[in-house]
């Protein structure tokens, strides 16, 4: 039997088919998700017998999550895979470093060990498709990766993650580590009580005749790039939600804060929202939710640090 505890996640840059054997790193997290599924195809030939023939596998999939807490640089590598982009670093500040969405597509393998049993994964030509933050009154930032990925081995002697680096161990955020909320480059002026930013790169797996069974490419669509906000509800929350009746957009910055110094702030240089009249009772305390729509300038991730 294992536990739960004893599950081991690590990554390497993958830039060829074949497994890495060197760059592995430790990979923090709530929830390793990846999983490998196979298509059975049935055959529709008679033999005489109501039974139905052995299926032959036909098709496969290794897709999955990998929920995390953000922390300030240990996710940096997976955020620009999710952004198929890579840090640039400012002209004038070099304690600045900008995310931008992009084009540049990076692939790694991702290991899954069952520690105590010996039972270990790994999942080949791996993108991240999509990244989702939640931030929350209560809790602790999540960032969830979806990933997808080209191929998958599994070995019951020992792990495809050769030597690991220890895992990076970075400072966590929570609500409260919230700054000044801008919109339209001024304080947005209302108590913001939940926050979400969600990147969709529609990657599809491309499959040809011959290729092996979970496909030989990926490629990355066009990007949805959305979001929501719990407000409370007032004159200024009203104000912006009005701008669905015209289809104006805003912009939206969200500063999280790890310390002094070292900070994220993402920038929403132009979104269209909607959202729906509130509808209380006499006892709640009433609150809008609006969606939000990334359209027509890339969302920016600011790296400040020391």
């Amino acid at each position: 039997m294992s536990s739960g505890a004893k599950v081991v996640t690590a990554y390497a840059k993958q830039t060829t088919k074949t497994v890495p054997t060197t760059g592995w790193k430790i990979l923090p997290n709530i929830k390793n998700g990846l999983s490998v599924n196979n298509t059975l195809t049935d055959s529709e030939m008679l033999s005489g017998s109501r039974i139905k023939s052995a299926g032959m596998v036909t098709g496969g999939e290794v897709a999955g999550e990998i929920e995390t807490e953000l922390q300030y640089g240990v996710y940096d590598e997976l955020l620009e895979a999710a952004f198929f982009n890579e840090w640039q670093a400012d002209a004038r500040n070099t304690k600045l470093k900008k995310l931008s969405i992009g084009d540049t597509k990076k692939m790694f393998a991702i290991s899954k060990d069952f520690s105590d049993i010996n039972v270990n994964h790994v999942f080949t030509g791996c993108v991240i498709n999509s990244l989702k933050i939640d931030i929350t009154t209560d809790n602790l930032i999540k960032a969830n990766f979806g990933v997808m990925g080209q191929g998958y081995q599994h070995s019951k002697e020992t792990s495809f993650a050769k030597t690991p680096a220890t895992a990076t161990v970075g400072k966590p955020a929570s609500g409260l580590s919230i700054g000044t909320i801008k919109k339209d480059g001024a304080d947005i002026g209302i108590c913001v009580e939940s926050f979400s930013f969600e990147i969709d790169n529609g990657a599809e797996v491309q499959k040809c005749l011959g290729d092996n069974i979970y496909g030989g490419n990926i490629v990355a669509m066009l990007a949805n790039i959305s979001g929501s906000l719990t407000l409370a509800y007032g004159v200024k929350s009203h104000d912006l939600i009005v701008n669905q009746l015209t289809g104006a957009t805003v912009s939206l910055e969200i500063p999280i804060s790890f310390n002094e110094t070292d900070k994220y702030i993402i920038k929403i240089p132009k979104m269209q929202v909607s959202g729906e009249i509130p509808s209380p009772s006499g006892t709640d305390l009433v609150t809008i939710d609006v969606s939000y729509t990334v359209v027509e300038e890339s969302p920016i991730i600011e790296k400040h640090q020391a």
